[in-house]
């Protein structure tokens, strides 16, 4: 539990963020009422000086609640949510974030209806925004950061529709030794996120690296290509989730020569989403489910790291959108 935010072991956070009082959280909330709660989440709209934010409850003693405080307090990046102040009251934290007004990556990409819908060109540059914003915490933070739950509900959308990564409570900081086999490893018993996005070595051996994050990034892709859960419920109802990834690896597995190649493309029309009717790139779109693969491959040394995959969806952005 937070008694006082005094007592709080991100004393060095804490000093660059505003400590709101609860009775101007409560007013900005309407009260933390219904109305102006994002969701089924935590999360609350808020107007604050005469602006929207977004103001987080976290109950109890959640050690979530200080590793983002801990995280998000020192680190500041276009890619990452901001955070701008905090409020310890009644056992509960609050956390106010900058308002992402276009909601979370997944009400755009899995929501059935006659809604408007990601173009190409904004799914490649949510791409390289995440990329941009996971490159920064793996290769620009002292110490470097793993976020550990990347997925496409903790992925935001401001009203551009740039990509912001939220949800830091579950990262890590780490230590990441280029000499090492393993490139530096860490291991837990404690294995949590989200289903689908979640790596083979980490699954089975609870292995921590930037290569965790890297995978889960791999499942965004596949997902921004697609516009497909990360993970389904099977129809026979047989317990064992069908998971988007390990479908997209049988993409990969065709022989060699021009029938080959030709079953290749017809798959990858048939993996992209629908909804985009047939108004992308095909040479870029397969270019990224290439790096997509990439990614999601089961041996993590084989991954690329992320400041190669922002140098590649770089140039795939600047094909897309063209001179």
């Amino acid at each position: 539990m937070w008694p006082t935010v005094e007592a709080v072991d991100v004393r060095e956070a804490v000093w660059l963020l505003t400590v709101h009082d609860y009775g101007d959280l409560e007013r900005a909330t309407s009260g933390f009422s219904e109305e102006r709660r994002i969701g089924n989440s935590s999360v609350y709209r808020a107007v604050i000086n005469g602006g929207a934010s977004a103001v987080k409850r976290v109950h109890g003693d959640d050690v979530g609640a200080e590793t983002e405080v801990n995280v998000l307090g020192r680190l500041n990046h276009s890619s990452l949510i901001s955070l701008s102040g905090l409020c310890v009251h009644g056992g509960n934290t609050y956390m106010v974030f900058e308002f992402a007004e276009n909601g979370a990556l997944s009400d755009w990409l899995h929501v059935d209806g006659g809604g408007e819908v990601l173009g190409w060109s904004q799914r490649v540059q949510v791409a390289l925004d995440v990329a941009g914003g996971l490159n920064y915490l793996h290769n620009y933070t002292d110490p470097p950061y793993v976020h550990r739950n990347l997925n496409t509900s903790n992925i935001l959308l401001d009203a551009c529709f740039r990509a912001k990564l939220s949800n830091f409570g579950l990262a890590r900081a780490i230590t990441i030794d280029d000499d090492a086999k393993d490139g530096g490893l860490w291991m837990t018993r404690n294995v949590v996120g989200t289903q689908g996005y979640l790596a083979p070595e980490y699954v089975e051996h609870g292995l921590i690296g930037p290569q965790l994050d890297v995978f889960a990034f791999g499942v965004v892709l596949l997902q921004l290509l697609s516009g497909k859960e990360a993970a389904v419920a099977p129809p026979d109802n047989d317990g064992k989730m069908v998971l988007l990834w390990e479908e997209a690896e049988r993409l990969g597995r065709l022989g060699d020569g021009d029938d080959a190649k030709d079953d290749l493309l017809d798959r990858v029309t048939a993996f992209i989403d629908g909804r985009l009717h047939g108004q992308y790139p095909l040479d870029v779109a397969v270019a990224m489910l290439a790096l997509a693969l990439r990614c999601v491959a089961r041996e993590p040394r084989v991954r690329p790291p992320m400041a190669k995959l922002l140098l590649s969806l770089s140039g795939m952005y600047s094909s897309t959108i063209g001179p």
